[in-house]
């Protein structure tokens, strides 16, 4: 599944988008799409949304500029595509803190926007085969394609894994040991049925063997993976 959250834009723009990112997304991924239209970004909207690939923002709209800037902060990896108009300055939006991924100036043309969305896709796919950023699995009948920067977590619970988003969980097939091998570096095992995103590691209590992440979770630290884990907090990379 491919979820594209939509903010500020117009009734008619949005069945535009759709029917093109619609077909776009046949054409080249065969998955369903989601669009997730918010007027508002609070916590518990976030939470909701849980994960999204692209979203398109129309800065003219009140707060539309600082929407864009926390939707980076929230979403490191999302392609994130400015919608504006003549009137606004390309310096309030082509900015590294939006980091756009592309432009839709209004009048809408339909091959021009279609033009603009196909390269964006083909970014993305050349993108996720050179970085390998993305964990793809199947969730019953549905693939579903999650940055590994969105990922708190992997539990392995009721014969299942299970990945751990901000506000959302998926479950999928397979087993820890041959995921651990196949995740980048900064996941590392800490217990037997978890594998834990260092990037989101608040503190260790090493005493209590509980790790407590950026969003209060705890999730416990066995004895036998003490020694990774503190390699890890020490090495001092940016994960």
């Amino acid at each position: 599944m491919v979820s594209v959250l939509m903010y500020g834009c117009k009734q008619d723009e949005i069945q535009i988008l759709r029917e093109i990112v619609k077909d776009i997304v046949a054409m080249h991924l065969d998955e369903r799409l989601e669009i997730i239209k918010v007027e508002s970004l609070t916590d518990e909207v976030l939470n909701s949304v849980g994960t999204a690939e692209i979203g398109f923002v129309d800065i003219i709209e009140k707060n539309g500029l600082q929407i864009a800037k926390d939707l980076r902060m929230k979403f490191p990896s999302m392609d994130i595509v400015i919608i504006s108009d003549s009137t606004v300055s390309p310096v309030h939006y082509l900015t590294p803190d939006i980091r756009a991924a592309s432009l839709l100036l209004r009048p809408f043309a339909y091959s021009g926007i279609r033009n603009s969305l196909e390269q964006l896709f083909q970014t993305m796919q050349l993108r996720e085969i050179s970085d390998d950023k993305v964990i793809v699995f199947r969730e019953e009948n549905e693939y579903h394609r999650v940055p590994y920067s969105q990922i708190l977590y992997f539990e392995a619970r009721n014969k299942r894994v299970y990945i751990r988003l901000q506000g959302r969980e998926y479950g999928m097939h397979g087993g820890m040991d041959i995921l651990e091998q196949e995740l980048p570096d900064n996941f590392r095992r800490c217990h037997r049925g978890f594998i834990v995103n260092v990037g989101y590691i608040r503190e260790v209590w090493y005493s209590k063997n509980c790790i407590v992440l950026k969003n209060d979770v705890e999730i416990p630290l066995s004895r036998s993976y003490k020694t990774s884990i503190k390699e890890a907090m020490r090495s001092g990379k940016d994960y």
